[in-house]
């Protein structure tokens, strides 16, 4: 679990408190703006962080911390996230004979499966390990998309009767508000007709070159395009050489990973977001709530499920995605005026379907 600030992990947090139950955090992580937000709501949070090497030594000290807490504390369920957590929940649950449900986060082992030979990757073998001890020894396992179940069963085999999909809540409220004077020096400082924006971690699966590509070309043509890419990663030196070659250093900026990201959402006009996967995708969802609207592969995570294609959204195609992403960058492109209306419908779409609304938060109270 990360330190940082997660409005769908204190969105949960929140209603199981406000439901009349006891909750107490306690992470593998050092302490930071989810461990004090958390505590403003008056939820007790414990840090157990020990040097990440995940060993035998490593796992025992996590299973006996765990054992010991549940006890002393009188815990009944446990909820853990993220594959080493569930591990050692799912382990000292057996000790302890109390209720686990380990939640799933990831769809890694698509991309494996599917593209892996195509970047000539491999998916780290610990990670697999791990994975098939959770699908074999969890009893029930909440998933947050129709498409990692798919992939549980398809490529990793597990038993479909543990799975229980439970996609995420969000009080979007607590997302950071965009300050107008800050969105206005962003725009000014990128005039074009179209403004893309990118967000995610610089890694293959997230497809930026191919996105980048794409733009180069259609600026080579002379399109007014501008794109801002967020965060970092290891491919950030590949791109950054790309940007340099091509001479777009006024044309895709990248400020990195920045606080204030939701200014740089609201003054962009369209999330360009080829990942070909994902679980449960935060920075989609946000998009919509400013009312913006976005480009994502048909077929990954849930966008299938509150995305309409050319309606609320545009969808790519992941088998021929530098095709199917010019032919909706021109299609935005052409049609500014439409990228309101479709970010309208988007946010409809998503508060229906994610905000913290009594309907959407019994669906986690019911894993209780």
């Amino acid at each position: 679990m990360s330190k940082n600030h997660s409005v769908a992990m204190e969105t949960i947090c929140r209603t199981v408190i406000e439901s009349g139950h006891e909750l107490q955090v306690l992470s593998l992580c050092e302490q930071g703006p989810f461990h004090q937000r958390l505590e403003a709501m008056g939820i007790r949070t414990t840090v157990y962080d020990i040097p990440r090497k995940p060993s035998l030594k490593y796992f025992y000290k996590h299973i006996s911390f765990l054992k010991n807490f549940v006890r002393k504390n009188e815990i009944d369920t446990v909820w853990s996230h993220f594959p080493e957590a569930n591990l050692i929940a799912i382990i000292a649950g057996r000790l302890t004979g109390k209720k686990i449900m380990a939640f799933r986060h990831h769809d890694e082992t698509t991309f494996y499966k599917e593209y892996g030979e195509q970047f000539g990757l491999k998916r780290n073998r610990k990670e697999q390990w791990i994975d098939k001890l959770i699908n074999r020894f969890a009893k029930k396992i909440v998933v947050l998309s129709p498409q990692v179940i798919e992939t549980m069963m398809k490529y990793e085999h597990c038993n479909e009767k543990k799975l229980i999909l439970c996609p995420l809540i969000y009080d979007f409220k607590m997302f950071d508000e965009p300050e107008i004077k800050k969105v206005q020096s962003i725009q000014e400082s990128l005039p074009c007709r179209l403004r893309l924006i990118m967000i995610g971690r610089m890694v293959p699966t997230k497809q930026h070159l191919a996105a980048f590509e794409v733009v180069n070309k259609l600026i080579q043509e002379g399109l007014s395009i501008k794109m801002i890419v967020m965060d970092d990663g290891p491919l950030k030196p590949l791109l950054e050489k790309f940007i340099e070659t091509n001479n777009l250093q006024s044309d895709i900026i990248m400020p990195g990973f920045c606080d204030d990201i939701t200014n740089y959402m609201a003054a962009a006009d369209m999330l360009n977001h080829p990942s070909v996967t994902e679980a449960s995708n935060n920075v989609v969802k946000e998009m919509g709530y400013w009312k913006k609207t976005v480009a994502v592969c048909r077929g990954v995570g849930d966008f299938d499920n509150y995305i309409e294609d050319n309606i609320n959204g545009y969808f790519l195609d992941r088998t021929d995605l530098k095709t199917s992403m010019e032919k909706v960058i021109r299609k935005a492109y052409a049609n500014p005026e439409q990228l309101t209306e479709m970010g309208n419908k988007l946010k409809e779409s998503v508060l229906q379907r994610f905000s913290d609304t009594a309907e959407n938060k019994e669906r986690f109270l019911n894993l209780i």
